[in-house]
């Protein structure tokens, strides 16, 4: 390091070429912190000289940017290496990190409609298609609960074998009408967006 002039104060600290080039190494491991440390100097300093020594930052996020492109190569190639089916967590994992995946809802958690045990699958799609109609949930979250629907009648189907279920069950076909309907009513929309 070396000290540039300055006008009534301490000298500025300028990083050399070499010191510039050891930057960019360890800027693959540690953050600006570590980075500081290791040359010893402060991180306020540190930030001084990037913001004085444009190529200071250069380097930084050169050495950033060129290790995480590595990575991101190999998780790439090992998410498609099993017989092209790909490794599945990879697959997951670079998709929720670089595409913006998650599996977290992205609203506020609040719960919007609530199906207690006691309604039938025809009750469940009843009250989707009525909040759909109402603007209170979207038209995704309406072919969700339609999928809730059909698992439910599809485990009350292989559970209950009672009279009094069998009886308050609406038949299979008239299920997966209304299903079909709401499925029928996203790919509509989903369509008109694409043509938008």
């Amino acid at each position: 390091m070396t000290k540039e002039k300055n006008k009534g104060g301490r000298p500025k600290t300028v990083l050399t070429d070499e010191q510039i080039a050891k930057l960019e190494e360890r800027s693959a491991y540690l953050n600006c912190e570590q980075i500081a440390d290791s040359f010893g100097i402060s991180h306020t300093a540190f930030q001084d000289i990037r913001a004085r020594q444009p190529e200071v930052l250069l380097a930084y996020k050169k050495g950033k940017t060129e290790k995480i492109y590595r990575y991101a190569k190999k998780l790439e190639n090992k998410a498609m290496e099993i017989d092209e089916a790909g490794d599945t967590a990879s697959i997951i994992f670079f998709l929720k990190t670089r595409a913006g995946w998650s599996t977290e809802p992205k609203n506020d958690n609040k719960i919007k409609l609530k199906f207690p045990d006691s309604k039938t699958p025809s009750d469940i799609l009843d009250t989707a298609l009525t909040a759909l109609e109402n603007g209170e949930i979207t038209l995704n979250e309406a072919g969700r609960i339609a999928d809730l629907a059909i698992a439910k009648l599809n485990i009350l189907n292989k559970t209950d074998h009672t009279e009094q279920l069998t009886a308050e069950k609406e038949s299979f076909e008239q299920l997966m009408d209304k299903a079909y309907t709401i499925r029928k009513v996203l790919e509509h929309h989903e369509k008109q967006n694409k043509g938008n």
